[in-house]
């Protein structure tokens, strides 16, 4: 089964947001899942471009709304495989409160982060993962600020969720780890360390 659209992605050459939609398909074409019970809710930046990308049900939310919309779906209709896309700005600044209360609660939803460590759809500012130290375009001093630890922070809001750090360049890894979400009841994150391949090079000033 293929899940994606005609629409031809428009990321930068070598984006692993490329990777991350290879995954989303292959693993959920494996689980077999039908098309019409799938719905993917997206958050803005470079990775919520992918609503357009992918022909099942799906909804392009405001910037951090991505996980009270997908918890919405989820609860008026339970059956649904309902899964989160964001970046890390989008899941971890704007809709980080979100993400707690969903795993607080651990509804059955599954969240995916595209995490580059930086907003890279406005060209490179500084994200809530940007390493301490960064010289980015908004901190040109460095960033003085320690990066948010996604999958511990979750943790701790429920020892019981399923939260993993995932490199995000490995396409087995990747598809291992959604089939394994997506099979997992309640909530799940999965955290994609990734390098974006324009604005990243300047992590490493």
């Amino acid at each position: 089964m293929n899940l994606k659209s005609n629409v031809i992605p428009t990321w930068c050459p070598g984006c692993n947001d490329y990777l991350l939609m290879s995954g989303i398909d292959q693993a959920l074409s494996q689980l077999d899942i039908k098309k019409e019970n799938i719905v993917l809710v997206f958050d803005i930046g470079c990775i919520g471009n992918m609503a357009d990308f992918f022909s099942t049900y799906g909804i392009h939310t405001l910037h951090g709304r991505c996980l009270p919309t997908a918890l919405g779906v989820k609860l008026h209709n339970p059956k649904l495989t309902v899964i989160a896309i964001g970046g890390d700005g989008g899941i971890y600044g704007e809709g980080l409160n979100h993400l707690i209360a969903t795993a607080r609660g651990n509804y059955d939803i599954k969240v995916l982060v595209a995490n580059n460590q930086l907003y890279s759809l406005t060209t490179g500012q500084t994200s809530p993962t940007t390493p301490k130290g960064s010289k980015t375009k908004s901190t040109p001093l460095g960033s003085v600020s320690v990066p948010v630890d996604a999958v511990a922070l979750v943790k701790t809001a429920n020892a019981d969720v399923m939260a993993k750090s995932i490199d995000g360049r490995q396409p087995k890894e990747i598809i291992d780890s959604i089939k394994e979400a997506v099979s997992t009841p309640g909530f799940a994150l999965l955290d994609f360390r990734q390098v974006c391949v324009t604005f990243g090079k300047q992590l490493n000033s």
